[in-house]
């Protein structure tokens, strides 16, 4: 447990640092939301507002996939990763659980402002949070998938791009879905979690050989 929060809290540090992402992938999805409102209109805004501040909030965390496992790749973390005497699954676990609270965090923090900019009712509003909520840990955990299958590669942002796309298709149509989506989202986020470790252990030890 000691180690799990030593490597969450590194990760928040990392995240936070300059260069590190966090704050610039949430002005990132500020400005896509923004330039959305403006292109469509307020009243075009909040009838779409969930589904475009899920592709923001996807299009914000595919920008920081660069950063989740190649710089502790580069610096050898990831070999003292494997010398550890505790399950790399549950390093892993803290390094998407970091990803996720330093990126997505802040993005949920700004949504209900830009939802007031958009004229949500506080209902349309709240909807969107618990969706956005819903749907991001599912893209944190596809996009360390992606991250660990492209570790040391030069151009491993556009493949990471590539290879991750296809997969957030699902949790898009599940997100614009309305009420029903949100079990299939709740039941992707119990099934992408635990999968994401397993896989990207298993990545992780394939990189080291």
């Amino acid at each position: 447990m000691k180690i799990f929060l030593l490597i969450l809290i590194q990760s928040l540090r990392l995240s936070f640092r300059k260069g590190g992402g966090a704050l610039g992938a949430c002005a990132f999805y500020v400005i896509i939301v923004t330039l959305f409102t403006f292109a469509i209109g307020v009243q075009a805004m909040s009838t779409h507002a969930t589904a475009i501040m899920c592709i923001s909030m996807l299009l914000a965390v595919i920008t920081t996939l660069p950063l989740l496992f190649e710089r502790d790749y580069e610096d050898g973390t990831l070999e003292q990763f494997l010398l550890q005497p505790v399950l790399l699954e549950l390093l892993v676990f803290a390094k998407i659980c970091g990803q996720w609270c330093s990126h997505i965090i802040p993005i949920l923090l700004v949504s209900p402002l830009l939802s007031i900019a958009a004229n949500l009712s506080f209902e349309q509003s709240l909807y969107t949070l618990v969706i956005l909520l819903l749907s991001s840990p599912t893209m944190t955990c596809l996009g360390a998938i992606s991250a660990a299958l492209t570790i040391g590669s030069k151009r491993g942002g556009l493949l990471q791009a590539l290879v991750v796309m296809p997969l957030y298709i699902p949790v898009l149509i599940f997100a614009s879905a309305g009420d029903g989506g949100m079990l299939f989202l709740c039941g992707m986020l119990f099934f992408s979690l635990p999968l994401a470790c397993y896989v990207c252990s298993a990545l992780i030890r394939i990189s080291d050989d």
